[in-house]
C-alpha cells in the first residue's frame, strides 16, 4: 500500500488543503480534562451532549462509543472552525508507549501572549515540563491530567517574512529543533524588556 501511495501521480494537488478542524480526545476524567483545558485555551464549551444510558453500553463503533462529549471551540471564521472535542469513555487504561497521538499545537498571536498565558496558568499551578526556543517560534510543553502533550506556541517574528525566511536560514537546516530553554528566565528576561532579538538568538 505504501509503494502504491508513493508512486501515485499527484491527482488532488490541485484541491486546495482542507483546514484543521478538530482534535478528538478520549479520556475517563471528562470534568477534570474538559476544565483543564478551558482553562488553558480560554475556551468555552460551543456544545455537550450526554447519551442515554442505553445507547453508551460499549457495543457502539468506535466513532459513537462515548458517554458524554464536550466541544471547546478556539477559532471561527465561517465555513472553517477549530475545536478540541473530548469525548468521555469508561473504564479507559493506557500506556504512553501506544501509537497514537503525540502532541497538540495551539499557536498563539505573540510571544507576549506567549507569556501571559504562561503568567496567568501559575497561578492554577499549570507549569509548563519543558520549553523550546524552535527559531521561529517559541514553545512551552504541558500534559493535560491524562498526560497528553500540549504545546503552546508563540511566534518568535512581528512579520510573516521574517519568520518564513528563518526556515531558509542554515540555522534551521542544521538544527530544526531549537534549543531547550528555561521558561522561567525566559519570561523574566521578556518582562525586563530585553531585546527580543537577543532573547531568541539560537547559539551559533
Amino acid at each position: 500500500m505504501t509503494e502504491q501511495i508513493q508512486s501515485a501521480p499527484p491527482a488532488n494537488l490541485d484541491l486546495p488543503s482542507p483546514r484543521l478542524s478538530e482534535i478528538v480526545l478520549k479520556t475517563s476524567h471528562f470534568e477534570t480534562v474538559r476544565d483543564w483545558y478551558q482553562l488553558v485555551l480560554s475556551a468555552r464549551p460551543s456544545f455537550e451532549y450526554e447519551r442515554s444510558p442505553a445507547s453508551c453500553d460499549g457495543s457502539g463503533s468506535k466513532v459513537e462509543n462515548f458517554r458524554r462529549l464536550c466541544f471547546l471551540r478556539v477559532f471561527a471564521e465561517f465555513p472553517y472552525t477549530q475545536v478540541l472535542a473530548i469525548f468521555e469513555v469508561p473504564n479507559l487504561t493506557g500506556t504512553v508507549d501506544n501509537s497514537g497521538l503525540h502532541h497538540m499545537q495551539f499557536r498563539e498571536r505573540s510571544l507576549a501572549s506567549l507569556v501571559t498565558r504562561y503568567e496567568r496558568l501559575l497561578q492554577f499551578c499549570i507549569s509548563p515540563y519543558q520549553s523550546f526556543n524552535h527559531g521561529p517560534s517559541t514553545s512551552f510543553y504541558y500534559e493535560d491530567p491524562d498526560g497528553n502533550l500540549v504545546e503552546l506556541s508563540g511566534p518568535n517574528y512581528e512579520i510573516e517574512e521574517d519568520y518564513l525566511n528563518f526556515f531558509k536560514t542554515p540555522a534551521f537546516q542544521k538544527n530544526p529543533s531549537g534549543v531547550e530553554i528555561d521558561a522561567v528566565d525566559f519570561v523574566r528576561r521578556y518582562r525586563s524588556n530585553e531585546d527580543v532579538q537577543t532573547l531568541i538568538r539560537l547559539p551559533d
